[in-house]
């Protein structure tokens, strides 16, 4: 097995439990129990207290476009302890949570991510890239 084979096998094991289809702020709000199914065939529940907090830093308009779990993306090119967070909305989302400006992308560090799962902790999930 080449080398290549090997990390993407090795990069889906460590993603196992990211979720099939990501969900909407607003569909995670309006359902009864708001979750998605993962990879691995297992439940990610939202906690609700955390999809109601996401739902007063940004306005109402952009519930349909803020996709949970917000992807913290771990990425070696990046360097030790950065990660990616990308997409507009849940750029806007981290950004006003850590006190940031970004648009569209935003690097984090360790501490940063540290205080954005301890704020977020059901509604972030590390992505790991190569």
């Amino acid at each position: 097995m080449n080398s290549e084979r090997i990390l993407e096998k090795e990069l889906a094991r460590l993603n196992i439990n990211l979720p099939e289809r990501r969900v909407s702020l607003k569909e995670a709000l309006s359902s009864s129990k708001p979750q998605v199914k993962t990879k691995a065939g297992n439940v990610h529940a939202f906690k609700r207290d955390e999809l109601e907090s996401l739902s007063q830093i940004i306005p109402k308009e952009t519930w349909d476009e803020l996709q949970l779990p917000i992807l913290i993306a771990l990425e070696p090119k990046l360097g030790r302890g950065a990660a990616r967070i990308s997409g507009k909305a849940e750029v806007e989302v981290v950004s006003k949570i850590l006190n940031k400006t970004g648009a569209g992308e935003l690097l984090i560090y360790r501490p940063e991510v540290a205080l954005l799962r301890q704020k977020l902790p059901t509604t972030t999930q590390y992505l790991f890239m190569a």
